[in-house]
């Protein structure tokens, strides 16, 4: 009963959600801001009350949101040690993280590693004592990895159309940079079942609670942790114009026919057109 009025509820959030921010997108000017980290025009839009400033960021939140991690949307302005001010978007004050959401292409991304290199400490790694080992982290965050179900064994069984319907409806994986070039994973704790990055060799306690870590340690490349597409959007992409948020190009159809003479190489491909 709790499981279903908890449905009911979030239902309900997302069509007001979805409500505003159609409102929010037409009283747009046609000149309206482009996104800061791309040339293409952001599209604003409202997630839990919050107005962002554009979809990827919403989706950012969403998908934060279901990793049970704690956000704050542009909490706070930093003056970096070059003079220039940053607003990063994303503080996760329980992980001691900030997130940095980045569009297709990366531009002008100095500002999030010059904060990288502030927020660093400079403690000895197996004597630091301050509340975040090794300091407070800065993760940029990028578009999502599209799910490719034709590189998956587990998928290599299903029709050609179940495999484009399954990229369309899959909103692709949590895809993320470190800004202090060390190596970087995402880390879900066996004490606290929280999901916190974590980088360079403190890798030994949960950014959360303080525990020991498992081996519950994920790189980017291991498409571990689903990207959250907001249910309300239509179409595959998260990022208007963005060919990296669209899926992958499915493959031509195999053709297993005895015309082809059940050649599982043969490119031909009938489609109910005699081929012979």
């Amino acid at each position: 009963m709790n499981d279903w009025a908890a449905y009911i509820d979030q239902l309900i959030q997302d069509c007001a959600d979805r409500e505003a921010t159609a409102n929010l997108r037409a009283t747009r000017t046609p000149d309206g801001s482009q996104d800061e980290q791309t040339s293409i025009q952001a599209l604003p839009t409202i997630y839990r009350d919050t107005q962002f400033r554009s979809l990827l960021e919403a989706c950012w939140a969403a998908t934060l949101d279901s990793l049970g991690i704690v956000w704050e949307y542009e909490p706070q302005t930093f003056d970096l040690p070059s003079g220039v001010k940053y607003l990063p978007d994303f503080h996760l004050p329980e992980i001691g993280t900030w997130l940095e959401v980045k569009g297709p292409g990366v531009p002008r991304i100095e500002k999030p590693y010059e904060l990288g290199e502030m927020l660093a400490c400079g403690c000895p790694v197996r004597s630091c004592d301050c509340r975040w080992a090794g300091g407070e982290l800065v993760i940029i965050g990028h578009p999502p990895t599209p799910f490719d179900p034709w590189n998956e064994d587990g998928y290599r069984h299903w029709p050609s159309s179940a495999k484009s319907k399954l990229a369309r409806c899959h909103g692709g994986f949590i895809h993320w940079t470190s800004t202090r070039r060390h190596n970087s994973w995402m880390v879900k704790c066996s004490s606290c079942a929280r999901v916190s990055w974590a980088e360079g060799p403190r890798l030994q306690c949960c950014r959360g609670c303080g525990e020991a870590l498992g081996s519950n340690l994920y790189r980017d490349f291991e498409k571990r942790f689903e990207f959250v597409r907001l249910p309300w959007l239509s179409g595959s992409s998260i990022q208007p114009d963005d060919p990296a948020a669209t899926g992958p190009t499915p493959p031509p159809d195999v053709c297993t026919c005895a015309k082809c003479g059940g050649n599982p190489n043969s490119q031909t491909t009938h489609h109910g057109i005699d081929a012979a």
